[in-house]
């Protein structure tokens, strides 16, 4: 089995092994995905629809990666088929024109990028399918540094968060709050924080922006997250 074979094959393993939407599961088919875009066999067509055809397909795989079954011996080949012709269906839906609609080559007609015209959609995919790939990237290793960090929080293999806490609350430590800051939707409230640990609010607060968010970030420009980014 060559490296891509097995790499595929692995992550596919993994995403089965986790409930979906965990931070693991995420985490999983997250690399995934991006394996799956380096694809050799990949379908690219230069056609104005591909960006948002393959957004969907993506979120196609993501929620039906668990009943792919290899064609044949190579799952390289038989992912690449079964991605491809759900990714075709996407852009000729994408591409059919609407019932009744106006065949003006200047007429307004509605898209998954906004109000555009025909005349907008005749093919020219070079320069604005490069922007938006560009855009996907950076977007996507956004979201795998968020999602690397949110796995860090909750192992804190080096016990960096946890090992960090004020002198009258072991339990204050940043592993606690960034659980309760960072990965809880919506996050607690420093006056919820408060009460819950019986410690005063500046002592909370404090450690927060002082100690933990220093940390957070040292974590996330190890991991790859540049200034420039957003997380």
């Amino acid at each position: 089995m060559d490296d891509l074979e097995e790499r595929l094959t692995t992550l596919i393993t993994q995403v089965g092994q986790h409930p979906p939407k965990s931070i693991k599961w995420r985490l999983a088919m997250n690399r995934l995905l991006l394996e799956i875009q380096r694809l050799p066999g990949l379908a690219k067509p230069s056609h104005p629809d591909y960006l948002a055809a393959l957004n969907r397909t993506f979120e196609w795989v993501s929620s039906n990666i668990s009943r792919f079954e290899p064609y044949s011996g190579s799952v390289v080949e038989s992912l690449e088929k079964w991605i491809n012709s759900y990714l075709y269906r996407r852009i000729q839906d994408l591409s059919l024109p609407k019932k009744n609609a106006p065949l003006s080559l200047d007429a307004p007609i509605k898209s998954d990028f906004g109000e555009v015209t025909l005349l907008d959609k005749l093919p020219n995919f070079t320069l604005s399918g490069l922007d938006g790939l560009i855009e996907n990237s950076q977007r996507e290793t956004t979201q795998r540094i968020g999602l690397e960090l949110e796995l860090y929080i909750e192992q804190d293999p080096e016990g960096k968060l946890k090992n960090s806490y004020p002198s009258t609350s072991a339990q204050c430590n940043c592993q606690f709050l960034s659980q309760r800051r960072v990965l809880k939707e919506p996050p607690d409230k420093f006056a919820d924080i408060e009460k819950e640990l019986s410690i005063p609010y500046t002592t909370v607060y404090s450690h927060w922006k002082r100690k933990c968010e220093p940390i957070l970030k040292k974590i996330a420009e190890d991991l790859g997250y540049k200034q420039e980014q957003s997380l």
